[in-house]
């Protein structure tokens, strides 16, 4: 018996001195790379599985690409929409204020002659001059049309078109009727009258 156990602990002596310097590295915890023998079509196959995972990782890649351009184009329209929808409703409360500018301005363009109403005409300016100001906070802009512009379909209504010797044909003779807009929206055409 003693024997066998001398036997035993010459094997694993002479196993220990056998060891190679890597696999005592790797027993050290030394992380070099190990060398695998592989046949031509094992090789193959890895390369072919490679590529494909290349292949997979690009196509999740373009998915991932096309959906998030698809949920800013969908932010893009929500925020538009939003916006248009305000403007809908800011247009239809809007256009019941800037009739009663138009009666004031027409009002202020016919102001009496006599000394004593000055005050009530500076008041009624000061009251104009107020609901103006409240129209523009809430984004509203009067397009700027005057006498020598040229006609524009787009911005403007022509209420008539007249022989006039101080103007071209298709500039404005007079605006009749302010327009307004919300930043790029015409939400009321200026009412001109145009040279033919």
């Amino acid at each position: 018996m003693d024997k066998d156990k001398k036997e035993k602990s010459k094997n694993k002596e002479e196993h220990e001195e056998q060891e190679t310097p890597a696999s005592q590295a790797a027993d050290q915890g030394d992380e070099s790379p190990t060398m695998v023998a592989l046949t031509y079509d094992e090789y193959d196959a890895l390369e072919k599985e490679i590529e494909s995972l290349r292949e997979d990782l690009e196509e999740q890649k373009d998915g991932w690409l096309r959906t998030r351009a698809d949920f800013e184009n969908y932010k893009k329209r929500v925020q538009r929409d939003a916006e248009r929808s305000y403007q809908d409703a800011m247009t239809s409360v809007i256009k019941a204020f800037l009739s009663v500018s138009d009666d004031l301005e027409r009002a202020l363009k016919n102001q009496p002659e006599d000394q004593e109403m000055n005050s009530w005409v500076s008041g009624i300016e000061l009251i104009h001059q107020k609901l103006m100001n409240q129209v523009k906070n809430l984004g509203v802009e009067r397009l700027e049309v005057k006498p020598g512009d040229e006609f524009d379909p787009n911005i403007h209504e022509a209420i008539t078109q007249e022989e006039n010797p101080d103007f071209e044909e298709g500039q404005i003779i007079d605006v009749i009727q302010p327009g307004y807009k919300i930043s790029t929206r015409i939400i009321r055409p200026a009412m001109v009258r145009v040279a033919r």
